[in-house]
């Protein structure tokens, strides 16, 4: 720690000391005091140790003469300044007091000490930075208040003097150590002080004096223009100082010379002070020198080239005649003929003023700067610029023509100003705190706070300061050539003006209207002042943030492609410049997304996850990592917003970035999932080097000539990108399928929810419909797990892991299987995929498996009740023969229909459609393809399976039919007492016999059944044109919906059942044509059905 005493006072050379100084007159005759005889020899001057080796403070020594006198003075010093006290905080008060009078002691011992040499060569450069900073009076007042200090020194010869001569330099170093820069108190002091001063003095001579003497007469003049000194004025020499003075701020460096030569004057006698202050000065020192009159008269030159002050006069006659060769007379010959008629606001034309018009010229590229000028001025409530009506006047112009001229520049002015101020507005807007709080309003409406927005105002300041170098350097060449230097130049206000609009003022008009065509669209105020562009990030709008950067991307690019389709190439390159800028911020977080990938969320971990940009057209649904939404919810594309004035939707996702955002999209979770996984994302090379990501304006520029372009812009980028995403894509497939074993759980998955593993799947479903026809319980949860698990146990090959299924039960356990096979509806099949399997296989995905399954049971469980009615015999009865042909019949009718379904799903369906699917997976390159070609497949054989929603009536069609099934069996147990059973033990007669009351109640069954011959004469035309609307809902069963079908007799059933399931595959018939006239993949299988119903009729 070191104070500014210590430190200033370590750089200065070292002081003679007191010994080797010559004594002052007033030591001469002092009698000798106590101070001056040798003290004796302290114990501290005796100690071995160095001051820095000491152990102990300062304090702890034995107290001195010269540190009791000290330390009072340290502890007030400490006091005042510090604010601290023995009271208050002794501790540091004490240190303070060690640390002050430690550093005061080398003054005292004359060890750090400094000699009025050095301090006048330091009060006299304060002096002279006054004046060059133009603070004469401060330095006047400095000169003088120095002087009065030594001329008081003199009279310190009282031994009992709080201040001693020879502390005098001290006194003065610590007072320049401690102050500052002249503030305007300062300044205002210096004032007064000086005028307090100089009452006593005659007023300076000023130019009005001079001007009203005799030429070469006073004293002013002597030694200028050669004449020698003393010529002009006799007996000047006995004149006094104070008379004397100077027209030249350089007198005062001589004055200051002065006391280099006397810089021992403060140790002379004060007798001869006193001569010396009386005595007639040196009239060589006070003579003007020759350079300074040059520079006085350069001073001269200079301001006659001031042309904005009021005094200045251009130097022409302006009250010459018109010539018609002189340009210089058609403006003031205009003003003197139309006078104050041609603008009133004008004062008029004897108080016009005229400037050249390259002052002009300058004026206005300050104008444009924005800088003050007299030319054009700008409002402060609006910033709009407009022609000055007290403008000077140019020689060669008339009134109109210059303010037409003036108003081009001042419609840039505006412009470049409102955009000056929207990109001050934005930068003052980002350096300042924003609340992230949430809050309720905050929701419905919030302010702007875009780095796309501050890249745009960066990229817009970007361009401001080219055009005001390119100004600054306007205004340096015709400086430049004015005085000679450099090649001749021609200057005036319409070749400025040609320049500006062809360099820079198109760009700027692009930019300043995309601005207010970006406010109507985000803004939600319809007042106008509310619109301005610096008033965009105080905006208030409901617009999110990743729409408002995607609107301002799209405006951008839509400017540069119609200013490239206008020819306009200047133009179009620097908005495509400021567009690369622009970009910077979402071309930053895309290569970031993509090389880093997506921030993960584990359940295990409790550390939150990074959350995505605001700005970033990808959006995190804060889904955790294991859930099987994971990779179609997770992270998904923002949706588009629609802007409420002009009823537009706006994307998310910049136009130049959406042919290429699902690549983005996909590398970016792939490369994510690898980095969670474990696995290495590339084993060849690193990212890096596939992916090269740069700076977007690198990007542009290396491909100027199609960057300008939407459609050529987005194929320059999917093809720099296309690589990379392709690389992390194919990486991530190739550990799902290896690593994962995804083709294994696939074949699994097909065996058991297709049943492609014939015999175990038939085993378990042969033990499950034995469980059913004996009425046992079948949907017990143990039972059926352990069936299964026991069949895969026992099967030769390992095709499935039978931990990882689990059978239940989650219907209603009150249907009777026997009676409809919609009781095998609450049959629930689950298998556990591993992770990240469960991507693929999501919960939906299994449950449509699971409908598949329950679907290929119920086909199954028909064909196997079907296959139980057994007719064993020789029946010798002819008659009773004959009738026993309608049970044969209805049987061989309803295995004909169910061994063309089962025959259809499973090799026209299932078969068919794995085998595309097999070779669909081999050429997957991508996780989201495998999910896709999956989630086609699936797709496709719930439509092939009559299981999607378009199909549901085909569906309850089938079902029907399926449960006619189980109906017949049941009329059979009833007819023959079993299932399987001798013909001649037959007791039932199945002759045909209805009473009037079984007769009448037929006529009341509701029932979709029609007569033979009624339903046959509207075959054919039902087979020609299929109604539509026919095939709307498909009929229903009368033993479902009839109460009085069990009072009926057997033969009367079988009649009604056979004319019911007519109905019922025709009605599937019609229904599959239909669906094969489509343009869908099913169609042709479709058809393939329909084609095999058709025999049906035969």
């Amino acid at each position: 720690m070191s104070t500014p005493t210590s430190g200033h006072v370590s750089g200065l050379p070292r002081p003679h000391s007191r010994a080797q100084r010559p004594s002052s007159s007033p030591s001469y005759g002092r009698p000798s005091s106590s101070l001056s005889t040798p003290r004796p020899v302290s114990s501290a001057s005796l100690r071995p140790q160095s001051r820095l080796s000491r152990p102990s403070s300062r304090v702890s020594r034995p107290v001195t003469r010269h540190a009791a006198r000290l330390l009072p003075l340290c502890q007030s010093l400490v006091t005042q300044i510090t604010h601290l006290s023995p009271d208050n905080d002794p501790e540091n008060f004490r240190i303070a007091v060690d640390f002050t009078s430690k550093n005061l002691e080398h003054a005292v011992k004359g060890d750090a000490s400094t000699d009025m040499t050095t301090m006048d060569k330091r009060f006299r450069g304060r002096v002279q930075k006054a004046q060059i900073n133009n603070q004469d009076t401060l330095a006047s007042s400095l000169d003088t208040a120095y002087t009065r200090v030594k001329e008081h020194a003199n009279d310190l010869i009282d031994i009992d003097e709080e201040i001693k001569s020879s502390h005098l330099p001290d006194h003065l170093q610590l007072l320049l150590l401690l102050s500052a820069t002249p503030s305007r108190s300062t300044l205002a002091f210096a004032d007064t002080y000086d005028d307090r001063h100089s009452s006593k003095k005659e007023p300076p001579m000023t130019w009005k004096d001079i001007l009203a003497e005799e030429p070469f007469e006073g004293q002013h003049w002597e030694g200028v223009y050669g004449l020698p000194a003393g010529s002009t004025v006799e007996g000047w020499e006995s004149r006094s100082t104070d008379s004397d003075t100077s027209l030249s701020p350089w007198d005062d460096l001589d004055s200051l010379d002065s006391d280099d030569r006397d810089k021992d004057e403060w140790n002379q006698p004060s007798e001869d002070l006193s001569s010396e202050s009386v005595h007639t000065p040196d009239t060589s020192r006070r003579t003007v020198t020759n350079y300074a009159a040059k520079r006085l008269t350069v001073v001269e030159e200079l301001k006659a080239q001031q042309y904005w002050r009021d005094e200045w006069h251009i130097g022409i006659d302006i009250n010459r005649p018109f010539d018609l060769g002189d340009p210089s007379t058609l403006g003031p010959t205009v003003i003197q003929v139309l006078g104050e008629k041609e603008m009133p606001s004008l004062v008029g034309p004897e108080h016009e003023k005229y400037i050249l018009e390259r002052d002009a010229v300058r004026e206005v590229l300050m104008c444009l700067q924005g800088r003050k000028n007299f030319l054009i001025y700008t409002t402060t409530d609006t910033f709009r610029s407009v022609p000055s009506p007290t403008a000077s006047r140019l020689l060669h112009l008339t009134l109109t023509a210059q303010s037409s001229i003036l108003s081009a520049f001042a419609e840039v002015t505006t412009t470049v100003c409102h955009l000056r101020k929207f990109a001050m507005a934005v930068a003052e807007n980002a350096s300042s705190a924003y609340n992230l709080l949430p809050s309720p309003a905050r929701f419905l409406s919030h302010s702007i706070r875009s780095r796309t927005l501050e890249a745009f105002a960066d990229a817009v300041n970007t361009q401001i300061r080219c055009f005001d170098s390119w100004c600054a350097a306007k205004e340096e060449a015709i400086c430049r050539a004015s005085v000679g230097v450099g090649d001749p130049l021609i200057v005036s206000l319409l070749s400025l003006s040609k320049d500006v609009r062809d360099t820079f003022a198109g760009t700027f008009d692009v930019l300043l209207n995309l601005l207010h065509r970006f406010v109507a669209f985000i803004s939600q105020s319809h007042d106008r002042r509310d619109l301005a562009v610096w008033k965009i990030p105080d905006m208030p709008t409901r617009i999110p943030p990743s729409a408002v950067s995607a609107l301002l991307l799209d405006l951008l690019l839509k400017a540069v492609e119609e200013q490239a389709a206008l020819g306009n190439t200047e133009t179009s390159d620097t908005l495509m410049s400021v567009l690369a800028r622009t970009a910077e911020p979402t071309w930053k977080v895309v290569g970031r997304w993509l090389l880093d990938g997506m921030p993960v969320r584990m359940p295990w971990s409790s550390a939150d996850a990074l959350n995505l940009d605001e700005e970033f057209f990808i959006e995190d649904n804060e889904l955790q990592v294991m859930d099987p939404d994971f990779w179609l919810s997770g992270y998904v594309l923002r949706g588009p917003v629609t802007l409420e004035e002009n009823q537009k939707t706006q994307p998310a996702v910049p136009a130049f970035l959406e042919p290429a955002v699902i690549q983005i999209l996909g590398a970016g979770k792939a490369a994510g999932l690898l980095r969670e996984m474990g696995a290495r994302i590339f084993t060849e090379c690193s990212g890096e080097e596939l992916l090269n990501w740069g700076t977007f304006t690198a990007l542009t520029e290396a491909n100027s000539a199609v960057s300008k372009d939407s459609e050529a812009l987005s194929r320059l980028i999917s093809e720099e990108i296309s690589a990379y995403c392709l690389a992390v894509a194919m990486r991530l497939s190739r550990v799902i399928m290896e690593e994962c074993d995804l083709r294994r759980h696939l074949s699994a998955i097909h065996g058991l929810f297709l049943m492609t593993k014939g015999d175990d799947i038939s085993n378990f479903t042969d033990i499950l419909f034995a469980k059913m026809d004996a009425q046992q319980h079948w949907t017990d949860f143990h039972s059926l797990n352990s069936t299964f698990s026991d069949i895969i146990e026992l099967s030769e090959s390992n095709w499935i892991d039978a931990s990882l299924v689990r059978l239940s039960y989650r219907g209603n356990k009150a249907a009777s299987a026997s009676q409809t096979v919609k009781a095998i509806d609450g049959l629930l099949v689950e298998y556990a995929v591993p992770f990240p399997l469960t991507y693929i296989f999501t919960p939906n995905v299994l449950q449509s498996y699971c409908s598949i399954f329950v679907f290929l049971l119920q086909i199954r469980r028909a064909k196997s009740v079907l296959e139980q009615i057994l007719l064993r015999g020789v029946v010798a009865n002819a008659a009773l023969r004959s009738e026993l042909k309608v049970f044969y019949a209805m049987r061989g009718k309803l295995s004909w229909f169910i061994n063309t379904l089962f025959n259809f799903v499973t090799t026209f369906v299932i078969h068919s459609q794995s085998i595309k699917f097999w070779e669909a997976v081999n050429r997957a390159k991508s996780l989201d393809e495998l999910i896709t070609i999956h989630n086609e497949h699936l797709d496709m054989l719930l439509r092939k399976c009559f299981l999607h929603s378009s199909t549901s009536e085909l569906s309850k069609a089938i079902v029907s039919i399926l449960d006619t099934c189980l109906h017949f069996k049941n009329m059979f147990t009833a007819y023959a007492g079993d299932t399987a059973h001798d013909i001649l033990r037959l007791s039932v007669s199945l002759r045909r016999h209805r009473s009037r009351r079984q007769r009448r109640i037929r006529k009341n069954v509701i029932g979709f059944s029609q007569p033979g011959a009624r339903f046959d004469s509207d075959a054919s035309s039902s087979d020609t044109d299929v109604d539509e609307e026919g095939l709307k809902e498909a009929p229903e069963t009368s033993f479902s919906i009839a109460p009085s079908f069990a009072q009926e007799d057997l033969s009367e059933q079988l009649e009604k059942l056979s004319s019911e399931l007519d109905s019922l595959v025709r009605y599937i018939r019609r229904c599959t044509e239909n669906l094969s006239s489509g343009t869908s993949d099913a169609a042709q299988a479709y058809g393939i059905l329909a084609f095999t119903l058709d025999d049906w009729d035969s």
